[in-house]
């Protein structure tokens, strides 16, 4: 017996698993359903971009591309999430696992906001933040009905600590932290399972373009391999790499008065 039990159920095998990945079109969302489906669990696929998902679900292996479902939808669209999952619903009698991978990044600074720049953060929060709560008035009461169920977000190494040039994203992380904390204490009596996936420096189109040091880069791939296997030992919190991951940890305990001296000094100017 473990000296420390899983916080949430392990996935002994995937096997016709019952999976809605929302931000299936790229990067982790959709090397995640890759691997899912190498693995037999059933699939529905998720993002705004139709052309993308359907390319996915040809690459499939031919159970799970013939099982497979493509729901186009916008995460920050409240009604076509609900719709989706309404579908899901009727069609599967129920979802094993909703993983939220659709994010956006904007790299914003204090220079950068005024009345004009507002849109930008409302649409990080809208996609990043208020997405998971689209995604939870959808799939929870069901999931509380039938007292179980899995939720999986990704959130970032960026929720750990305030970041400069983030200043709409790792707000954004931040809080979702917070949310998936909140809701392990509130779930899991209950039989419903919460993991929240903090990758640090992935190679995905949302990464392609910053200008930053990224150290520890990791490929779609091994993120895809990180977040199942820690989705089957019950992991409430999948963070990788970890000899990055680690360090940022750290950095969440030091006096601010060191760790803004720390960050002045490594943050590009």
């Amino acid at each position: 017996m473990p000296l420390f039990p899983p916080l949430n159920p392990p996935v002994s095998g995937w096997s016709g698993q019952r999976v809605w990945i929302l931000g299936a079109s790229s990067g982790i969302g959709a090397e995640t359903a890759r691997l899912l489906g190498q693995r037999g669990a059933r699939l529905a696929l998720s993002a705004r971009r139709e052309a993308a998902l359907a390319d996915l679900r040809s690459g499939l292996p031919p159970a799970a591309r013939q099982a497979a479902h493509v729901l186009p939808c916008d995460i920050a669209d409240p009604a076509a999430v609900a719709a989706a999952a309404r579908t899901l619903f009727e069609a599967w009698d129920g979802l094993d696992l909703v993983l939220v991978a659709a994010g956006v990044y904007d790299a914003l600074r204090p220079q950068d906001l005024d009345a004009q720049t507002l849109p930008r953060v409302r649409h990080t929060l809208d996609t990043n933040l208020l997405g998971a709560y689209h995604v939870l008035a959808a799939v929870l009461p069901e999931f509380l009905r039938r007292g179980a169920g899995r939720l999986a977000f990704v959130s970032s190494v960026a929720g750990y600590n305030g970041l400069p040039r983030a200043l709409a994203y790792a707000p954004s992380k931040a809080a979702l932290n917070n949310l998936c904390e909140g809701l392990h204490l509130e779930l899991r009596p209950l039989g419903i399972g919460v993991t929240r996936i903090c990758p640090g420096f992935v190679a995905t189109p949302m990464t392609a373009g910053l200008d930053v040091p990224m150290p520890a880069l990791q490929t779609p791939a091994a993120a895809a391999r990180a977040i199942v296997r820690g989705l089957e030992g019950g992991d409430f919190e999948i963070h990788f790499p970890r000899r990055f991951t680690y360090g940022l940890k750290v950095l969440q305990w030091l006096p601010r008065r060191l760790y803004f001296r720390l960050l002045r000094w490594a943050a590009p100017r």
